[in-house]
């Protein structure tokens, strides 16, 4: 969901502009537009779409965290590569379709943001 600020004459006022998956996958095929990777932060690569309405910005773990322990023995984190990258290739510039599985996680969760 993402959120555009605006003001009326009484104050400022939060509209929020949900954009489905369906939606952002007949842009993609329809327009074959490249996803361009802009960074890597703690774990995530970070691609950017141009779409119709802007540009947009989706993360894509490549690490997992597993806690293991118990209360008496104390939880310890460990982290590996993710399984869902599989032997998948990331470059600067990927067609914006073969990221769906990444973008629909990032719909799902709130990670899929207007930046542009």
């Amino acid at each position: 969901m993402q959120e555009v600020t605006g003001s009326i004459p009484v104050g400022p006022t939060k509209i929020y502009v949900m954009i489905t998956e369906m939606d952002v996958k007949k842009q993609l095929y329809k327009s074959k537009v490249n996803a361009k990777f802009s960074h890597y932060v703690s774990g995530n690569l970070y691609y950017t779409v141009e779409l119709e309405d802007g540009t947009y910005q989706f993360p894509i773990s490549t690490i997992e965290r597993i806690e293991f322990g118990t209360e008496e023995t104390a939880y310890r984190d460990s982290y590996y590569l993710s399984s869902d990258l599989g032997t998948t290739s990331f470059y600067n510039e990927v067609k914006g379709s073969e990221l769906n599985r990444w973008i629909a996680k990032a719909i799902k969760s709130g990670d899929f943001i207007k930046v542009g």
